[in-house]
Parts: structure tokens; C-alpha cells; sequence
């Protein structure tokens, strides 16, 4: 028996060694050409599945019954101020249709009777808005100048609602002609894989440009396949070795970026590619041109050197990227600067996909991580465990009701969301941050939104320090000069 024993463990040993000796040895820094994501879903067979539904996927599309939500049939788009009495006389400033399976946007005139029809030929969102993009004879892709709001279930004019200027038929074509409105020189960088600009012209009239896919490919997070694929296609010895040493001696997938291989900063690159546009305007080319991967000096690149560069001056007012007159981020552009600004960002190695699931944007991580729940307070409270041993002494809520969540109190609504048209708040991401209606009570509940007050509508900032008084919580109510420069630090100061 124990000859049968030891001659199964040398046969396992030999089989182990021809293994790994008979494994391709791959390099650590490389540089590789992007493939497209077909090539992934081969063997990946679950994760593509996620990723075909997920937003990141759909962001951006050709037109068809599936991928247009707006009203293409016969639909009208008035002026606000001819909202109000669409009679039998008024002329809607848009109008859409189709025409033998193509969409059309159809633009009054200003100086003469009639409207300009424009072919639609990309489609971009579906969630919230979608946006439409017509070809132009310079190769430009241009925006539109109104745009469905899926909330709402009309067209809207979103720039001027996001600028709040008057609408009117010249404004809408003035919005076709500024450098952002040439949609494949500006924008879609986040919604294509592998953008490359051949060439252009300073108006933004003229473009020449590629991309490897339309929408949020694999390789957008991953980097360039080519030699991942290489390695691995038709070699199933380098699969099992690779899935070997991830495993048992933490080492990288081959050829592909890995988040969890890398540093919690080169790893949130890739998100704050797209999601960090809270940025100086001389980073828009580093950000534009960012890919993960190696450059040309075998360094990482990483964007994280940028995430908290743009300072957040209190009542900064720019399109998206608002800041509240306490300092604190207030636009959906900011909301990645929410968590790069918070002591988790800077003390742990917490990251965007702890939360989110990576390959279907849509959806959390595991059940309840994106709302108040018992699975997202036992997530916060895997590592605050002092707490966790008397949870009711802590929030001063009775346990699983509002307000007895970390993210009731750490996680408040109070990132202005527009972009679908009818406005609202989401949960800033600057995960730790504590409530100060003393900020509330000298800046105003308008200026300086606290968690409090977000429940308790029907009180007022003062009932909200009183609360904190009342609970010996004083070392929370922190003045105004702590707070017109936020930081990581300052929103987790206790005064002495």
C-alpha cells in the first residue's frame, strides 16, 4: 500500500514538473495590439456574458428598433417657450421620423421656411439619455442638439438646461459648431476602444478616426490582447499553468492587465479614465491618449498623479463639475473626485470594483453593495469592527431602518445628477465623510447639504446640531475654515 502511495505521489510530481517546466515563459513588461473583445468571450465565457449586457457594452451603438429609445415616430421637440400651448399653428423647433428603417432629426430652419433633416448614424446612451450623432462629408461625427431624456420620455435641449440659456432655433444650430460638438474628436474616447485620431483640423470640421470597436470593449480596462490571446489560444498547457500560478503564487494573468495585480492608483486608472473628469484642462491629451498597459520606458502608465490635482473651489459653477459653496464636490462629473478625496482612498486599498461588479457596470458586486442594506453595513463593517460590537450605540438608529446604515450617514445624496433631463442626487463616493450641519446651519441646507437633514426633511440644520449635542457628538461640528479646502482629512476631523 504504501508503495502504491508513494508511486502516485511521484507520478503526480512528474506530471507537476513536466507542467511547469513545459509552460511558455512570458515577459513582464510588453506591449501588445488590440484584438477586440470577440477574441476574449472564447474563453471567458461567463464574464463576456455580464459584459454584453452591461452599459459599458451598449454605451454607444448603430441605430435600429433595439437601440433607439427615443420617439422616431413622428415625434416633435418645442421651444420652453412654446412648451406650454403646442396649438394647431405651432412649429416644433425639431422634428424626428423614420424613412425606410433609417432616423432622422429634422432641424427648423432659421432664415427660411422648412427644416433640415439629418440621418441619425450613432446612438449614444440608453439608460438615462441618449444622444444622436449625424456624419458629416468631413468625417465628423456631430452631436445633436437635442437629445431623449428617458426620465422624462420627450427630447430636451440638454446643453441649454445644463447652462441654463434660453432656448431658441439659432441657439440649436450654434450647438452644432463648438470643437465638442465633433463627437469622435471630443467624447469618444470614453465610448469606443481604442480611439485613434489620424488627423484633424483646429475647427473640428474635418476628421479622420479609428477605433477597434464602438462602445467599452474588454481591453478598454484589460489593455491590448494580442499577446494575451496568442498566448493562450490553442495551448491549453499555458491555461492550466496560468490559472496555477494566479492561484497558488499570486502571479499576473499573462500579456493582459489584471486590476487586482497592481496598486490600488494604476488600477483605478482605468476607471478614472472616463469617470475622473474633474481634471485640469492641460490633462484632457494625457487622459485622451491613457490605456493600460506599459509605456515606452516599461512604467506603468497611471493617471492617479491627477485624480485631486483640479482644486475644488467652493461655488465653482462649470457644466457637471459644480462644487458646493462648503467646498465639497457637487457635479456627476465629480463623483469619482468624491472618493480620491476620502481617507478610504487614501488609507485603505479600497477600489471601485469592491462595490461594482467590473464586467456588467450595472450591477453591484454582490447582492445589496449599491444601497443602504445589511450587506453593505457588513462590508463596512468587516474592517470597523469596534463598531460593529454595538452598532445602535453608533448610528443612534435602531438597527436595519434608515439612518442605521453607513451609507445613510457616510455615503449622503449629494452629487447633482442632470444628465437625464429631470435632476436629481446621488450618493457622493467620499466614503467616511461625516455629517456637519454646523456647515448647514452657517452656509445654508441650499449651500451645505448634511445627512441629517437629507432624512429628516421636516427639521431644520440647528435641531441637527442640537441631535449631535445631545449625543456628545460635538467633536464632529467642525467650522467653516476646515471645510472650504476639502480633503480626505478634513472630513473626518473631530474638533478637540
Amino acid at each position: 500500500m504504501k508503495i502504491l502511495l508513494w508511486g502516485l505521489v511521484a507520478i503526480a510530481v512528474t506530471l507537476l514538473g513536466l507542467f511547469w517546466f513545459g509552460q511558455d515563459s512570458y515577459a513582464k513588461v510588453y506591449h501588445a495590439e488590440y484584438v477586440g473583445s470577440e477574441a476574449c468571450g472564447d474563453c471567458h465565457i461567463i464574464n463576456y456574458a455580464a459584459w454584453e449586457i452591461s452599459p459599458h457594452h451598449n454605451i454607444a451603438n448603430l441605430p435600429n428598433e433595439n437601440t433607439v429609445v427615443g420617439n422616431f415616430n413622428n415625434g416633435k421637440f418645442f421651444l420652453n417657450s412654446d412648451s406650454q400651448d403646442h396649438t394647431v399653428d405651432a412649429e416644433p423647433a425639431v422634428k424626428s421620423f423614420q424613412d425606410n428603417g433609417e432616423f432622422f432629426l429634422a432641424l427648423k430652419n432659421i432664415d427660411s421656411d422648412g427644416y433640415t433633416p439629418f440621418k441619425v448614424e450613432k446612438v449614444i446612451g440608453y439608460q438615462y439619455r441618449q444622444t444622436y450623432l449625424t456624419q458629416e462629408e468631413g468625417g465628423v461625427l456631430r452631436r445633436l442638439p437635442v437629445q431623449w431624456s428617458v426620465s422624462r420620455g420627450a427630447f430636451f435641449a440638454y446643453w441649454n438646461e445644463q447652462e441654463q440659456s434660453p432656448e431658441s432655433v439659432h441657439d440649436l444650430w450654434e450647438q452644432m459648431k463648438p470643437l465638442n460638438s465633433a463627437w469622435n474628436l471630443y467624447c469618444a474616447r470614453c465610448h469606443t476602444t481604442n480611439l485613434q485620431e489620424i488627423s484633424k483640423d483646429r475647427s473640428h470640421t474635418r476628421a479622420q478616426v479609428t477605433w477597434t470597436e464602438i462602445g467599452v470593449g474588454c481591453e478598454v480596462c484589460h489593455g491590448p490582447g494580442s499577446k494575451h490571446v496568442d498566448y493562450m489560444e490553442n495551448k491549453p498547457l499555458n491555461r492550466v499553468m496560468s490559472l496555477v500560478n494566479l492561484q497558488l503564487f499570486d502571479k499576473p494573468v499573462p500579456y493582459v492587465m489584471n486590476a487586482a495585480d497592481h496598486s490600488q492608483g494604476v488600477a483605478l486608472s482605468v476607471c478614472a479614465k472616463c469617470h475622473g473628469a474633474d481634471i485640469l484642462r492641460k490633462r484632457m491629451e494625457v487622459y485622451r491618449e491613457y490605456y493600460p498597459g506599459y509605456d515606452n520606458h516599461g512604467q506603468l502608465n497611471d493617471l492617479s498623479g491627477y485624480f485631486t490635482e483640479a482644486p475644488s473651489t467652493p461655488g465653482r459653477e462649470f457644466p457637471t463639475l459644480q462644487v458646493w459653496p462648503d467646498g465639497r464636490p457637487k457635479g456627476l462629473g465629480t463623483l469619482f473626485r468624491t472618493f480620491a478625496d476620502s481617507s478610504h482612498y487614501e488609507q485603505t486599498d479600497m477600489r471601485c470594483y469592491d462595490c461594482h461588479d467590473p464586467h456588467n457596470n450595472k450591477m453591484p458586486s454582490s447582492t445589496g453593495m449599491l444601497y443602504s442594506s445589511p450587506q453593505s453595513n457588513e462590508f463596512c463593517l468587516s474592517c470597523h469592527l469596534p463598531i460593529k460590537e454595538n452598532i445602535a450605540q453608533h448610528t443612534r438608529h435602531t438597527p436595519d431602518s434608515p439612518g442605521a446604515y453607513c451609507y445613510d450617514c457616510h455615503m449622503p445624496k449629494n452629487i447633482l445628477n442632470q444628465v437625464s433631463g429631470s435632476n436629481h442626487f446621488v450618493r457622493s463616493h467620499n466614503v467616511g465623510s461625516i455629517p456637519n450641519p454646523l456647515m448647514s446651519k452657517t452656509l445654508g441646507l441650499e449651500n451645505s447639504p448634511n445627512a441629517c437633514n437629507e432624512c429628516h426633511t421636516e427639521q431644520n440644520a440647528q435641531w441637527a446640531v442640537d441631535k449631535l449635542k445631545e449625543w456628545n457628538m460635538d467633536g464632529h461640528l467642525v467650522d467653516q475654515s476646515l471645510h472650504l479646502n476639502r480633503s480626505a482629512v478634513s472630513d473626518i476631523t473631530h474638533s478637540d
